[in-house]
């Protein structure tokens, strides 16, 4: 059941349209915080709700289970603690953990290998494209399931946001395009020490960036999504 918690969540946040903003602070012994806010449009919860075989087996909403067994999972890594849920309204949330390692954290749920993000002791570098998408399978195995790959970039390789939006509106109905358009990504990182370069975000403050990126430039990955930073 964490399993599949864990899935639905991913394919909510991947898959559909929601607003992710995370903030997340390094230190300089590898660990730090992560303070999460998700909100989830309703439409797309009932589009979950239509998959009758991923219907939670206990009185909890499909996002309430998802996201209490997303907790449940961040609490069974050996890389985190403090982990802490809170529901802020209907299919909103807040998650906070602290983590001794993003790396360690990334492998414990199954991303062995991981080419997603590189740390050293002054810099943090976010990469995902076509080539490297399979690693989240790894650490999310729904999303390869062939009920939601049709979502998913390895599906739609090379296909442009138009055609996207069409084939969404075709699977999903006509509220599918907006809400997709509508999904967005945002992560503001603090590093340990004054930013000396940033690539693809924002500088914010002197130890600081922000990231932002379309969740349907995730869902057709027809470009890179990576951000870079170095701090002294």
């Amino acid at each position: 059941m964490k399993r599949t918690a864990l899935a639905l969540l991913s394919v909510l946040l991947l898959a559909s349209s929601c607003t992710v903003t995370e903030n997340l602070s390094l230190t300089r012994t590898g660990g730090g915080s992560s303070d999460t806010s998700i909100s989830v449009e309703q439409f797309f919860v009932d589009v979950l709700a239509d998959f009758g075989e991923f219907l939670p087996q206990n009185d909890k909403s499909i996002m309430d289970s998802a996201m209490d067994g997303f907790a449940g999972q961040l609490n069974s890594s050996p890389s985190t603690s403090a982990v802490s849920l809170e529901k802020t309204g209907e299919n909103s949330y807040v998650l906070d953990f602290d983590y001794s390692s993003v790396t360690g954290l990334i492998e414990s749920l199954g991303g062995s290998g991981q080419t997603l993000i590189r740390e050293t002791a002054n810099s943090f570098t976010f990469y995902v494209d076509i080539d490297n998408f399979e690693e989240l399978t790894k650490i999310v195995p729904f999303l390869a399931d062939p009920n939601f790959e049709v979502y998913g970039p390895l599906y739609n390789q090379g296909l442009s946001e138009e055609d996207y939006l069409d084939m969404i509106f075709y699977l999903l109905g006509e509220e599918g395009p907006d809400a997709i358009r509508n999904g967005l990504v945002t992560i503001n990182l603090t590093v340990p020490g004054t930013v000396t370069s940033v690539t693809n975000a924002t500088r914010r403050g002197s130890n600081g960036i922000t990231f932002s990126f379309p969740i349907i430039d995730f869902l057709l990955l027809n470009d890179p999504i990576t951000f870079s930073v170095s701090w002294r």
